[in-house]
């Protein structure tokens, strides 16, 4: 039986065989014969076996034949198809079935049809789009290009900037090497090389900015402390920007010291005068900068510092009192050391007061000095020289006792009437915080709120009995000695323009 199972280059050599064999002289002299007999000579001659077989395989020659014509027309059909449609072109041919073996893994996929891979080879042949590596040269340019970008631009931002600005570098690079080199230029550029020179550079750049800035900060910092207070030479370095501190009005409080009997101290010391006065110094500064207080000025034995400035500070009035405080408590020690050395004792007057003053750069534009400057500066001035005619130690203003609030004992003076000011001010000295406060300091305060009270009402005869009570119950003080003497004074001469309850003082 025939079958169209046949290899494709076999059909034109049988069609040959084929027809040698039915044009054979003895095939179609055969043949001839038996079609000339009738159908009972050739019923006859079919008995015989080899003439059966003749006319059989005869007769399979010339049926096979035509189907093999027909498959050789439908070949040569197809052949002339094939040749139009790829004559002329490059055809690969290959397996892209899932599961076949022909896939190999690439940069882009892990498995991909081995007939893409030849194409895209073939394709970059045809086209001249090979890929070519760039000389070794060329990417240390880059290389060093990139480091020396780095390099300036962590030298004139700041790291933060310098960083953001590194990265856009990094970006624009990646992206100029992956589009325009690879894409369009076919060019292999060492991609990495930059970008790692960037973070490196940068961070290499920012930690020795950072070292350098740090040795700086703290050679300033050495050399100006002893002429300006650390906190306004931190506040500068911190701040760069305000290389002037133009004045401006803000609620500070301000302080003034001097010491009481060194005049007498100083005559004896003579040249030693400098050292002791250092050693007073000495200790006194660091409390005061340990509240954050600034010191201003020194004056020779005295001193002027203020809170709340440079840096803000909404607790500068109880860091004042605090401050001051325990500045006394320091006085205690140095005195004793003074004793030993067989030299008079002195004392700490201290004048504090609260309220809004212009602080700022004060001077010319090459000259000028960080300092406070108004009404309430002058205040405090004068209370702590008032200290002398009270017989106190520190005197403060009422916005400063109103500040505090009841955070300390404080002992009513009453309303002065400093040089300088037209007005009373109501005036307080504070002892000790009030959780610390004994029942002996506050009946000070209990007598003389009596005193000050009787006074301020105009009740002179009342106000002398207050003080005959504390002289009694606490001995004399030139406090009760200056209300008594104001008294006597009102009582004998009454104010022709009515009594103001204010204690007028004549001298600084």
């Amino acid at each position: 039986m025939f079958s169209t199972s046949i290899a494709l280059d076999e059909i034109e050599p049988r069609l040959k065989l084929i027809d040698a064999v039915l044009s054979d002289e003895f095939v179609t002299g055969t043949l001839d014969q038996y079609n000339q007999l009738d159908d009972t000579e050739l019923e006859e001659a079919l008995k015989d076996p080899d003439t059966q077989d003749f006319l059989d395989a005869s007769n399979a020659l010339t049926a096979v034949r035509q189907p093999l014509i027909d498959l050789k027309e439908q070949l040569d059909t197809g052949r002339d198809a094939l040749r139009q449609t790829f004559e002329g072109r490059a055809v690969l041919i290959g397996s892209t079935a899932t599961g076949a073996a022909d896939f190999k893994p690439t940069s882009l996929h892990a498995s991909c049809p081995g007939a893409v891979i030849h194409g895209v080879l073939f394709n970059a042949i045809m086209t001249d789009h090979l890929l070519r590596r760039a000389s070794r040269w060329n990417s240390l340019a880059i290389v060093v290009a990139m480091g020396v970008v780095a390099t300036c631009v962590a030298a004139w931002f700041t790291p933060f900037y310098a960083l953001l600005i590194s990265a856009l570098l990094g970006g624009a690079y990646w992206l100029f090497n992956g589009i325009i080199l690879y894409d369009y230029a076919n060019t292999i550029m060492d991609i990495a090389g930059p970008i790692v020179v960037l973070l490196m550079v940068w961070s290499g750049c920012t930690v020795a900015r950072f070292i350098v800035e740090r040795r700086e900060r703290a050679r300033i910092t050495r050399r100006f402390s002893s002429y300006v207070d650390p906190a306004l030479v931190n506040y500068v370095i911190e701040h760069p920007e305000k290389a002037r501190l133009d004045g401006q009005v803000r609620e500070l409080t301000v302080v003034f010291t001097d010491l009481a009997g060194f005049t007498t101290l100083s005559e004896k010391l003579k040249e030693r005068t400098v050292p002791l006065l250092n050693d007073y110094m000495g200790r006194m500064v660091p409390v005061i900068r340990k509240y954050d207080g600034y010191v201003n000025k020194f004056l020779g034995d005295g001193m002027m510092f203020f809170f709340g400035a440079p840096l803000e500070n909404p607790s500068h009035a109880p860091a004042a009192v605090k401050a001051v405080l325990e500045m006394q408590q320091v006085m205690i020690p140095f005195n004793e050391e003074l004793k030993r050395d067989g030299l008079p004792t002195v004392s700490m007057r201290v004048g504090l007061s609260s309220g809004d003053m212009v602080v700022g750069d004060a001077g010319s534009a090459d000259a000028s000095d960080y300092t406070v400057l108004g009404d309430t500066v002058n205040l405090s001035a004068r209370l702590e020289s008032a200290n002398k005619a009270t017989g106190t130690q520190i005197m403060m203003n009422d916005r400063t006792a109103e500040l505090i609030g009841d955070r300390y004992l404080l002992r009513p003076i009453g309303r002065l009437q400093v040089v300088g000011k037209s007005e009373g001010v109501m005036v307080y000295e504070p002892l000790i915080d009030a959780q610390s406060a004994t029942q002996e300091q506050q009946r000070v305060v209990a007598l003389s709120k009596g005193i000050v009270d009787h006074y301020i009402a105009g009740k002179f005869e009342d106000c002398i009995e207050s003080i005959e009570a504390m002289n009694r119950e606490l001995g004399p003080h030139k406090l009760a000695d200056l209300y008594r003497q104001q008294c006597e004074e009102h009582m004998a001469n009454p104010p022709e323009n009515g009594f103001h309850g204010h204690i007028v003082l004549t001298s600084k």
